[in-house]
């Protein structure tokens, strides 16, 4: 959805004066750039030398007024150029439905600044919606906004994606909220995060919390972001105190375990339906005997 956003989203003018003379200018007309910054600003991102002073200074003078520091502002057009042609009304609309969240001022700048694609979005009710899910489950909004800043791609994943990591966290891995909203768990692939779980369960490594535990109460198993934030290489090695040769040879294991037991579960659904269908001639042959026996009535006949 983002993608279409950013593709229909304001019109494009783009620049044609040579990168010495765009610099000069920004220099000369943008309160706040100078020539170093700019220089590695667009070694950074050569998309931007397509934008003319005129963009530049539109969108500067937007941001400032609506508060983004210059810091900010050069992250937000870094990482997502189109901004510069992008229409201040659509942008201000995507500004205050993140204003909506309420997270504070500052909390907001550094949210778009880390993730200037967020800026794309202009659905209030969507992120609304959002909200209020992650809200229900993580507690605080300080809580969504982490998760947010952590994994922006909560912001379009669907909520049964969602919703099935969140319950292998809490309930199945037993690990506390915090300890969820502080790693890039809803970043990883589920398929991932559960083969890496139970690889450390079966070495003896991660034992989960018993259900009545105090919050707070010291556990011995690896933080959560030790289990999904890492390369394989560190996990093995530093988490799970394996070679990466040895993990390596547990995850196409573990991959074929999964793929048996999905293939069980198919064959069983196939023969559920098989006994369905055997139950369901049984039924229309005994309803068909039944008819069979079934005593016609004696036709009275007429008197003579």
């Amino acid at each position: 959805m983002i993608a279409i956003l950013r593709r229909i989203n304001g019109a494009r003018s783009f620049c044609t004066q040579p990168l010495p003379q765009l610099i000069d200018s920004l220099a000369s007309t943008v309160t706040g750039l100078d020539k170093p910054t700019l220089n590695k600003l667009f070694e950074s991102s050569p998309e931007l030398t397509r934008y003319g002073p005129a963009q530049w200074q539109r969108l500067h003078q937007f941001m400032k007024q609506e508060g983004i520091e210059m810091p900010h502002f050069l992250s937000i057009v870094a990482g997502n150029p189109e901004l510069l042609a992008r229409s201040t009304d659509q942008i201000s609309n995507s500004m205050n439905c993140w204003r909506s969240c309420q997270f504070g001022d500052k909390h907001t700048q550094a949210l778009l600044s880390a993730h200037p694609q967020l800026l794309d979005l202009t659905d209030h009710n969507q992120l609304a919606q959002r909200m209020t899910f992650l809200y229900s489950h993580f507690e605080t909004r300080k809580n969504v906004w982490r998760l947010f800043l952590n994994c922006p791609n909560l912001v379009t994943d669907s909520s049964t994606t969602i919703q099935a990591k969140i319950d292998y966290f809490l309930q199945r891995m037993r690990v506390e909220v915090l300890e969820v909203v502080k790693s890039c768990a809803f970043a990883a692939d589920l398929d991932k995060i559960r083969c890496r779980h139970v690889f450390l369960e079966r070495l003896g490594l991660f034992k989960p919390r018993k259900l009545k535990a105090d919050p707070g109460e010291p556990s011995d198993n690896p933080k959560l972001h030790q289990i999904t934030d890492t390369t394989d290489k560190r996990f093995a090695v530093k988490v799970a105190y394996v070679t990466l040769e040895e993990f390596e040879v547990f995850q196409e294991l573990f991959e074929k375990e999964r793929n048996r037991a999905e293939n069980r579960d198919d064959e069983f659904s196939k023969q559920e339906d098989e006994s369905f269908d055997d139950d369901d001639r049984i039924d229309a042959d005994s309803e068909a005997r039944k008819l069979k026996y079934r005593k016609t009535p004696r036709r009275k006949h007429a008197k003579r």
